[in-house]
């Protein structure tokens, strides 16, 4: 189960008013923050003790703004080209990133 409660992420992405997507939702938010944690080559327990029992909020956000994406584009290709948001993901990931 993802650090980010179900509430706030359905806040993030403007379906707070309705709950037909609540599954859907949980489920782009628990493999968010999983491929967030992934990225990190760290293991939770250790990004835990960082983060004083819990996961860092900077990697909370990654996550709720990974899963928003994938929420809002539920496809692999897209129409009209995307650009990505500078740095705002890594910018949030890159700090708790195990380098060696």
């Amino acid at each position: 189960m993802a650090e980010v409660s179900l509430e706030l992420f359905k806040k993030h992405v403007k379906a707070d008013d309705f709950s037909q997507d609540d599954d859907l939702l949980q489920y782009y938010l628990d493999n968010a923050e999983a491929s967030i944690v992934r990225n990190t080559h760290r293991t939770r327990e250790e990004l835990e003790e960082i983060g004083g029992g819990s996961l860092p909020s900077e990697l909370a956000l990654a996550s709720m703004m990974l899963a928003a994406h994938w929420y809002n584009q539920r496809e692999s290709a897209a129409v009209v080209q995307m650009h990505q948001v500078p740095d705002s993901l890594s910018a949030l990931v890159k700090p708790f990133r195990k380098l060696a």
